[in-house]
């Protein structure tokens, strides 16, 4: 399985490079707002609730919207896994847009696993996607969607850097690190298997042991699936990210 993983990394990578001659680049700035919810209702299960609220020429106008909610299950202290179902609605946007905004439904599957060393929090999220992505045409004005089956695999690795001294009482910020990477898989993939990748850098502010809020820079690279005069379309988005982190612990 190793080996296999590093040949699909490989072929990325030299794909890329032979084909950096030949994208066409489009550049946009970004701010995306976001609200995460874990809601525990009993010792080992919580209600996963999240909405993405992301924006396009910095709020102007619209790029994605996100809705995702879950199972979570805590395996142990430093594992839990969440089943859930997410619905996204992307909208035309850029200098290569989208002939219409397009809705997508989705299951995914996603592991969460801390490891962390010292005061540092240091964690791995792996999830797979089936996603639902809608075609939608408008013949004879009249709207049809129609709806093509992909897999998606997502890493994440993320660390978190408390801000305080080592014997400090109150430790409210930390300086937090990101990356994530989306390969597609499938046969209806084609030749978009790296689908984007996402890094961040941000800082943290843990109000009280329910609130936590984020805040920073993010820079997103993304293929498009679809192509322009036969040449892949690469998303160059760089911009802010505002979340807020609810914690809440319903069987109290």
């Amino acid at each position: 399985m190793p080996r296999v993983i590093i040949l699909i990394l490989s072929s990325i990578i030299c794909s890329g490079a032979f084909a950096q001659e030949q994208r066409l680049a489009d550049h946009n700035t970004i701010g995306w707002f976001a609200y995460t919810g874990s809601l525990k209702i009993a010792p080992k299960l919580a209600i996963h609730t999240e909405y993405q609220w992301r924006r396009v020429e910095a709020v102007k106008n619209w790029q994605q919207g996100l809705a995702r909610t879950g199972l979570n299950y805590s395996a142990s202290k430093n594992v839990n896994i969440i089943l859930g179902y997410a619905f996204a609605q992307t909208y035309a946007y850029g200098d290569y847009p989208a002939a219409f905004a397009f809705p997508e439904h989705r299951l995914f599957e996603q592991v969460i696993i801390k490891n962390p060393i010292g005061e540092i929090d240091l964690s791995h999220r792996f999830t797979l996607e089936q996603r639902f992505v809608g075609k939608v045409t408008r013949p004879d004005g009249i709207k049809n969607t129609d709806y093509s089956f992909l897999n998606r695999i997502r890493y994440r690795v993320r660390g978190e850097i408390p801000l305080h001294r080592k014997n400090a009482a109150v430790k409210p910020w930390s300086v937090i690190l990101q990356d994530e990477v989306f390969i597609g898989w499938g046969r209806n993939i084609g030749t978009n298997v790296f689908d984007q990748n996402r890094i961040g850098l941000m800082l943290g502010y843990r109000l009280n042991k329910i609130i936590k809020f984020e805040g920073g820079y993010i820079n997103q690279t993304l293929q498009q699936p679809n192509r322009v005069g036969n040449k892949p379309v690469y998303q160059y988005n760089h911009g802010f990210v505002l979340a807020a982190n609810l914690n809440l612990d319903l069987t109290k």
